[in-house]
């Protein structure tokens, strides 16, 4: 690592250099063969993607390498989100985020270690200034891994504007990654949207067949319709040699050579995750999980990558034809075409809307109260995204919030009168497999109250089975001296384990805590000290009600 005392010089200049060099190529942070399992602005079930995944073989442990000279500005350590993350700025104005670590370099685990033994938390973050932790370009960092709410081994890497820390796409013009495959049209949907509207005598969306041309285009059966009508495409991109269905980087629509859409994932903002399901379908995704992107704007849609050109519509006249384009392009320019003919013709309805679902209409730009006899819903105001109706009550214990597919923009409100005797008890949500999900365990004036995002229907539960905690290889009063780590299973079937703790001869000790394996693992290093051979460990365990569960042991080690 570079020394403070020349990091002045070294910073000064590369910003002066960065002014001429917008073209800035980075290293790549691995040395292995790139291939992506997740690009940049992929529609996930809950956020819109901010980085590129890049897979790891299936294996953890592969060194990273910082893309570029710079300085750690912040390391996050989590049992969720990105794990063991290491954020790295640099002179052109740019932040390279390194995400679901196994572990850090030297020089930074010490900086983690100390703060987490300071504070007692496995869980830490940190901030640094530009001098004291600088970095070089391919300076190895971190280790590849899979912590945090990883689904498998890979490393998850984000470029990022320093000031704004919005996240920018990492293909466009920072790695050469190859990639000369066309991105993917899978399905083609129709919407009737406006009052009046039919497609193919039909009141309700249909999906429209279509046939390849040649390799970069296909071609749509026509469609006839009258009134407003909107079009939406499941769509995704390949790279070479790999089978995985990565997001696309650009959609655009035309009308009559006119463009009225387009969608372009060059930057994103944290908070375009918000509109995750006005960009969708979401009631197909929610019935059949096909996610379908509508090509036109849904109430409610505020992103910043979506053009609002005419709303995406199309206003279709009786004895007009219409002449609609669908491009979609991957990062490194590769493109798929799709032409879809529209006739504007009078029809009769021969397939018959589907019926209004039952309950209460609840519009979005206004917030409700509703009371029962033991419990309380608040829906806030611009909640939902577009008016829906919700079958709402409270009968036998159970409070019901129901809504056919409606995602929710922000949490409701509940509050469900507690039991006399709390001891053990919760607030939960039914599950399809009949047991009951945690959601709470807060009481304001006698009520359990939490805040919600899913519908469904809501319960006061009991837990009164205390956390698991199983030793790996050890046993009572046995010798450890070649032992390198310590490990435990830590499990709770119903609630979910809120916290634990673990002392060594009384002093804290630092045990990581890995969810997805349900294990947790002392590391025998430099930063605990023993005296003597005999070691006493001490290890609680807490779930979400509070039931507790403890483990101890002796061993020895020289």
């Amino acid at each position: 690592m570079r020394t403070p005392a020349t990091l002045a010089f070294f910073w000064i200049s590369s910003l002066l250099f960065a002014q001429h060099n917008d073209d800035h190529k980075y290293s790549l942070p691995i040395d292995i063969p790139i291939f992506l399992s997740g690009t940049f602005g992929e529609l996930r079930s809950s956020n819109i993607h901010a980085g590129i995944d890049i897979k790891t073989q299936g294996r953890e442990g592969f060194p990273l390498k910082a893309v570029s000279d710079g300085y750690v500005s912040r390391i996050k350590v989590s049992t969720s989100g990105y794990g063991k993350a290491i954020y790295v700025n640099h002179p052109d104005g740019k932040t390279s985020v390194y995400a679901h670590l196994k572990k850090f370099s030297a020089p930074i685990v010490h900086e983690v270690r100390k703060k987490q033994y300071d504070i007692q938390s496995y869980e830490v973050e940190l901030f640094f200034e530009p001098s004291e932790l600088p970095v070089s370009k391919n300076e190895i960092i971190g280790f590849s891994g899979n912590t945090g709410g990883s689904f498998g081994p890979h490393l998850h890497f984000e470029l990022r504007e320093t000031t704004t820390q919005k996240p920018i796409n990492p293909l466009l013009s920072h790695f050469d990654i190859e990639d000369s495959v066309r991105p993917v049209i899978h399905s083609l949907i129709a919407y009737p949207i406006s009052e009046e509207a039919i497609v193919n005598s039909a009141k309700q969306e249909l999906q429209i067949p279509f046939q390849k041309i040649n390799d970069s285009i296909y071609a749509a059966d026509p469609i006839e319709a009258i009134g407003k009508i909107g079009l939406g495409i499941e769509t995704y991109d390949r790279h070479n040699n790999t089978y995985n269905k990565n997001g696309v980087y650009s959609i655009t629509a035309k009308l009559n050579g006119t463009q009225i859409k387009g969608l372009q994932f060059s930057k994103i903002r944290f908070s375009d995750s918000e509109y995750l399901n006005t960009l969708i379908d979401y009631p197909r995704y929610s019935r059949t999980r096909q996610r379908i992107q509508k090509l036109f704007r849904s109430p409610g849609n505020d992103l910043e990558f979506f053009d609002h050109l005419e709303d995406g519509l199309i206003d279709v006249k009786i004895g007009k034809d219409y002449a609609y384009q669908i491009k979609v392009s991957d990062a490194n320019n590769n493109n798929r075409y799709l032409f879809v003919p529209i006739k504007g013709k009078e029809q009769k309805v021969a397939i018959p809307p589907e019926k209004l679902p039952e309950g209460k209409e609840i519009e979005p730009n206004r917030d409700y109260l509703f009371m029962y006899d033991g419990a309380e819903v608040y829906i806030p105001k611009d909640a939902i995204y577009d008016s829906n109706r919700f079958v709402l009550g409270f009968d036998n214990n159970l409070l019901q919030i129901k809504a056919d597919h409606v995602a929710l923009r922000k949490a409701f409100q509940i509050k469900v009168m507690a039991p006399d005797s709390v001891v053990g008890h919760y607030l939960g949500l039914q599950l399809k497999n009949g047991k009951t999900g945690f959601i709470s365990k807060t009481i304001r004036d006698n009520h359990f109250v939490a805040k919600i995002k899913k519908t469904g229907i809501y319960t006061i539960a009991q837990d009164t089975i205390p956390p698991i905690i199983k030793p790996s290889q050890l046993y009572d009063q046995r010798w450890l001296s070649n032992f390198k780590t310590l490990r435990f299973t830590i499990d709770d079937k119903e609630t979910g384990i809120r916290s634990y703790q673990a002392t060594i001869d009384g002093k804290w000790a630092l045990f990581e805590y890995e969810p997805k394996k349900k294990e947790i693992t002392f590391s025998f290093d430099e930063y605990f000290t023993f005296e003597g051979a005999k070691h006493k460990l001490k290890i609680s365990v807490i779930d979400n009600v509070g039931n507790e569960s403890n483990h101890e042991l002796e061993f020895y080690r020289k």
